[in-house]
């Protein structure tokens, strides 16, 4: 999951166009590693294998036929924006999310029988539906002429674009913990094809959990809409006499005006106000949320926004993110803090290193939760320039461009070979990113995606001074 406002500082310069939003010019290199069981990777026919151990560059998404400037990781799909305004889509459609048909036919040849473009040693390999396993477009006649999108945002089972007007278009659908819930009051349970995201405007960010979007105002207000079963939507319930808070419907988040950044967990939601204070809430049962009140109980949540003390000490925080059950946030001086969880290693904390101070101990006395933001080191004296977290995994960018991992690896979603749990933060290394300029990161429920300045880019910025 990106933090859109950070990752477009790094992906500058920006091309204005009239409206709200600009768009990004740089053009970027898509580095992909994890599980490809479902075609998540997003490579087509390049490969058979059902897991990658190490990031490859996906050459489907080359800098010069498709020119990606902006992506987006759900649970187990994703989306990119192109320099020419295409939003192209693969993985899982079983509920939608790729907004277009990926409906094999009988003579089509669908099955993956290309040839490996990694260095892998020999796995299992996989059938793939082609036209879900490769980046292809979303139909542009569903959105008005003119229209230009600027970000993007994926949830578990949805997909949603943001135009430089400000306005929100989607497609797919929300789910619950007892099966689907829908996309909007009155429609289809799956939204097949991409549709206007009534009742909000101005928007200049978008993000997605889970089952969950929060969407941020040009006057700092922030709305949610989508599953609201852990109280991740912070506003109020809908009930028969109040229709117009459904939660399918977006509404106001319960935060004071004047907020300059949101971010999502899976099941838990921030925003940061211009202040500088860092309101939590949703899910709460890790002390996921930073508000310690609960922390430790199986169905602990933070029903309203609250303010993340423990965050308060620590200078200005730039962006905030969460996976399942753990969180990150980022200084403006580069200082990147974790806390949740601790026993899925997603903090990249040794125990001992922890105070035990800010550890909660289960009835057995087993350490379960760092409950105060701490300080994460092992970057030397690079600063940290982008932090975010997957399902039980996290990456930060540091300055010079290099990326590390940590956490549940199991299927090399953090991209370290053949390590389950990676305890602390460590390098990402392949011969693909390996001295390159890499700004982002983003993880999904078993794969991650990594993003790079393109060299093509850098040349082309060279030789215009």
């Amino acid at each position: 999951m990106f933090n859109p406002k950070t990752f477009l500082a790094y992906s500058s310069p920006r091309e204005n166009y009239p409206g709200l939003n600009d768009v990004s010019t740089q053009l970027l290199d898509i580095y992909v590693v994890g599980t490809n069981c479902y075609g998540e990777l997003g490579l087509g026919s390049l490969t058979k294998k059902s897991e990658l151990s190490r990031p490859v560059l996906n050459s489907k998404l080359d800098v010069l036929s498709t020119g990606v400037i902006y992506i987006a990781v759900g649970g187990v799909h994703s989306a990119a924006l192109t320099h020419d305004n295409r939003i192209l889509t693969w993985g899982v459609n079983d509920e939608g999310a790729l907004g277009r048909d990926t409906k094999q036919d009988d003579n089509d040849d669908t099955q993956n029988g290309g040839n490996s473009s990694d260095e892998e040693s020999d796995e299992d390999e996989v059938d793939l539906n082609l036209k879900e396993a490769t980046p292809l477009p979303v139909d542009s006649s569903f959105f008005p002429s003119g229209t230009v999108f600027t970000q993007l945002a994926a949830s578990d089972s949805a997909t949603f674009g943001l135009t430089t007007e400000g306005l929100v278009y989607g497609w797919g659908t929300f789910r619950g913990e007892n099966g689907g819930i829908g996309f909007s009051p009155k429609g289809k349970e799956e939204q097949r094809t991409p549709i206007l995201i009534p009742a909000i405007k101005d928007i200049i960010s978008i993000v997605a959990g889970a089952q969950h979007i929060l969407a941020l105002s040009s006057n700092g207000s922030v709305f949610g809409w989508g599953c609201d079963e852990q109280n991740q939507l912070g506003r109020r319930r809908a009930t028969r006499h109040n229709a117009k808070s459904h939660h399918l419907i977006p509404d106001l988040c319960a935060v004071p005006s004047g907020i300059r950044t949101i971010g999502v967990g899976l099941y838990h939601s921030f925003a940061i106000h211009k202040t500088g204070t860092v309101y939590g809430w949703g899910s709460n049962n890790f002390g996921q949320t930073g508000v310690s009140s609960a922390a430790g109980l199986r169905d602990a949540i933070v029903a309203y926004p609250d303010k993340v003390p423990g965050l308060q000490t620590h200078g200005t925080i730039t962006s905030v993110f969460g996976g399942k059950d753990h969180s990150i946030a980022l200084t403006e001086t580069g200082k990147c803090l974790v806390w949740g969880r601790i026993d899925n290693k997603a903090l990249g904390i040794p125990l001992e290193e922890m105070s035990k101070s800010y550890v909660i101990y289960d009835e057995y006395g087993r350490p379960r939760i760092l409950k105060e933001p701490y300080l994460l080191s092992g970057f030397g004296e690079d600063p940290v320039d982008f932090a975010t977290a997957g399902s039980d995994h996290s990456f930060v960018i540091t300055r010079s461009g290099k990326a590390y991992s940590w956490g549940f690896n199991t299927q090399s979603q953090a991209g370290q070979p053949g390590i389950d749990e990676v305890e602390k933060p460590t390098l990402v290394k392949s011969k693909y990113v390996d001295g390159k300029k890499l700004v982002a990161a983003a993880g999904g429920g078993q794969f991650s995606i990594i993003v790079g300045v393109s060299d093509h880019s850098r040349k082309k910025k060279s030789s215009k001074k």
